[in-house]
């Protein structure tokens, strides 16, 4: 039975072995040593973070805030917090939140919890980053690609201070500019590619994204599928696909489709899943898969955009009906995407060369939705496609 693990890693907790402390103690010992504990509300702890965060950059990019500089305001918004994901650096049982600021020049923050609030432990500052687990000791795994070349090495927190280890793999400059040969698995084995998710979400208006937080840790085995909810969930998300019934549409990625509540004709308009189209998109093919296993199915939609506009390209909409109300997720960028009938999204040509993100799972709640790195069986078979046009 497949078990799905939310958050990107395990999560590692670690317990030791203790004696009893003596009956008696002598001056010259000390007093008692005390072991530290994991902080037990880490996750308000950076639920909190994050929602101070999201407040203070909804005030920057409020265009009527009286301070407002139409020449300063594109350097302001990208300088903000643009994705975050969980890991445990030292293994403590606690996860260190790494926040990144830009995606190509990237403002590296990795923050941890010390007596009950998130401080910065340390930043990181190289262009192009991405991170891996570490499976074989304590420490995060980066990759810098500054235009061609490729520098592997192990960041670790020591004594609550980020450390930047020796470099594990570095390009031969004197040989090559551009590094094609380089493969993770041959310079860390087993160490996978960590997802990020945006920090807030657009609708409801930069509301901090704190799904991931929840997630981070918690297993869960999938349950069979119930004929009754299962109809249920059906008839209530047909009604939104055919009959106008309303329902929240939200981003599942940050890259477009946070329409808020609407109504399938309107979704598939311009403004709806995507702004940059001039006709409406078109419905091609739908799925009925239970993506989180708890056994009811959501609808995969397939929507791309029509024959003469000046876009081609497809998205996913993951239709989920949850008490009584549907919600829609859309996935951007999925062109060559097909999804397995346990709920992994793949891309098989990122998995065949190689390139971070080919396969995930999507965790969603409500008005909330992000993804999250999957390990994806070529063995699998694939859903079952119903064509609509």
């Amino acid at each position: 039975m497949r078990k799905t693990v939310f958050g990107l890693v395990l999560c590692l907790l670690l317990s030791g072995c203790g004696g009893s402390p003596a009956e008696e103690r002598t001056e010259d010992q000390g007093p008692p040593v005390r072991a530290i504990e994991p902080e037990a509300d880490w996750r308000e702890v950076y639920v909190k973070f994050l929602g101070d965060l999201c407040e203070e950059e909804k005030a920057v990019l409020n265009i009527d805030r009286p301070d407002y500089d139409p020449n300063e305001y594109p350097l302001q918004a990208e300088n903000l917090s643009k994705e975050y994901f969980l890991y445990d650096l030292d293994r403590d049982g606690v996860p260190e939140l790494v926040l990144r600021s830009d995606f190509y020049r990237s403002d590296i923050r990795v923050l941890t919890v010390r007596d009950g609030a998130a401080v910065e432990a340390g930043r990181l500052d190289g262009r192009y980053m991405a991170f891996f687990t570490s499976p074989d000791e304590p420490g995060l795994i980066v990759r810098e690609t500054p235009k061609g070349p490729v520098f592997v090495y192990r960041v670790t927190l020591e004594n609550g201070e980020l450390r930047r280890g020796e470099d594990l793999y570095a390009t031969d400059m004197s040989v090559r500019c551009v590094d094609e040969t380089f493969r993770m698995e041959d310079v860390v084995p087993g160490a996978e590619y960590i997802r990020g998710c945006r920090t807030m979400a657009e609708w409801p208006e930069h509301t901090a994204l704190t799904l991931p937080i929840y997630d981070y840790g918690v297993e869960t085995d999938p349950v069979e599928l119930d004929p009754e909810r299962d109809e249920t969930a059906r008839s209530l998300i047909l009604a939104a696909l055919e009959n106008g019934a309303p329902f929240c549409a939200v981003s599942g990625d940050g890259y477009g489709g946070d329409a808020g509540w609407t109504a399938m004709e309107e979704y598939l308009r311009p403004g709806g899943i995507v702004d940059y189209a001039e006709k409406p998109l078109v419905l091609r093919r739908r799925a009925w898969v239970d993506l989180d296993g708890d056994g009811q199915r959501e609808c995969v939609l397939y929507v791309e955009h029509g024959a003469g506009d000046y876009i081609q390209s497809g998205y996913f909409a993951v239709f989920s009906e949850q008490d009584k109300a549907v919600y829609a997720y859309c996935l951007n960028y999925i062109d060559r995407m097909d999804v397995t009938p346990d709920g992994v999204f793949f891309d098989p040509w990122y998995l065949e060369e190689g390139f971070d993100g080919g396969a995930y799972r999507v965790s969603f709640r409500e008005e909330q939705c992000c993804q999250y790195t999957a390990a994806y069986d070529p063995s699998a078979p694939l859903v079952e496609w119903e064509v609509i046009n």
